[in-house]
């Protein structure tokens, strides 16, 4: 019988959840599950045979919610678990970060792979002007079949970083993990939001109400932008960010209805 594989992505413009499918495609017998649905549990046991984690790369290290995801995985029963970064620049610390908090928790990280695709950090730039998604596409159709004969073969692929990385990265990850969830204080919306809602469903984690018509952030923010990105209207802007000159962007693939069912438990796992 071929081995079954869990796949947990979390995913903010769809990246991630691309990257994730077409894994689970190439794998065949594996499923693709939402890491945000599991937040409330204190340990998420998995009886699959192999284990994968895929999710973006923020500030050169792993989203707070998949740091804070991975130490509650039971991992007793998998042979292989391995993680896939997806990112518009460079890894920096993630894959060892997430190596790091698994062995912590008892666990190994066998393999850690890191995917280019398109950047839509749009605190820092504008996304329009950065780089081609065909570029991106052609990426993903490169790195997706490598991954898979590793993952197949249950190849070990180790992760490093150099004494210069972890000085620079993990200052840049350390300020990004003290101010995350409170980040969302400079969001707000202006004249164009027409009170749809659609920043509310977005939300891999609740943290966006409407008050009056207005989208309200709850200071639980995981900086994923989904609430930016998927805004029909682009009404959505940061304070001190020329944002409103700026293009959006999510994966051409992905719907706003399919982000938004990052936080439905599957019936099983």
């Amino acid at each position: 019988m071929a081995p079954n594989t869990a796949i947990f992505y979390f995913s903010g413009t769809g990246n991630s959840l691309v990257c994730a499918q077409a894994l689970a495609q190439g794998l065949g017998n594996a499923k693709v599950l939402p890491l945000a649905a599991f937040r409330e549990q204190a340990r998420i046991p998995v009886e699959a045979d192999r284990v994968g984690i895929v999710c973006p790369v923020y500030f050169y290290t792993l989203p707070l919610i998949v740091r804070e995801f991975l130490p509650k995985l039971d991992l007793s029963r998998a042979r292989y678990v391995f993680l896939a970064v997806t990112m518009g620049g460079f890894p920096g610390l993630a894959l060892v970060h997430g190596q790091e908090i698994l062995a912590r928790s008892g666990a190994n990280l066998h393999a850690g792979f890191a995917v280019r695709m398109y950047p839509n950090y749009i605190a820092a730039y504008d996304p329009r002007k950065l780089g081609s998604r065909v570029r991106m596409e052609r990426n993903l159709a490169k790195a997706v079949p490598k991954i898979v004969a590793a993952v197949r073969a249950e190849q070990r692929v180790p992760v490093r970083s150099s004494l210069t990385g972890r000085v620079f990265f993990a200052a840049l990850g350390r300020n990004f993990l003290a101010t995350c969830r409170t980040r969302d204080r400079s969001f707000y919306a202006d004249s164009r939001c027409n009170g749809c809602g659609t920043c509310v469903q977005v939300c891999p984690v609740g943290n966006v109400e409407l008050n009056q018509g207005y989208p309200r952030w709850l200071g639980h923010c995981e900086q994923c932008l989904a609430c930016l990105h998927f805004c029909p209207t682009e009404a959505i802007q940061i304070r001190g960010r020329p944002t409103q000159r700026r293009g959006r962007y999510h994966h051409p693939q992905v719907t706003a209805a399919e982000i938004a069912t990052q936080r439905l438990l599957p019936p099983s796992l």
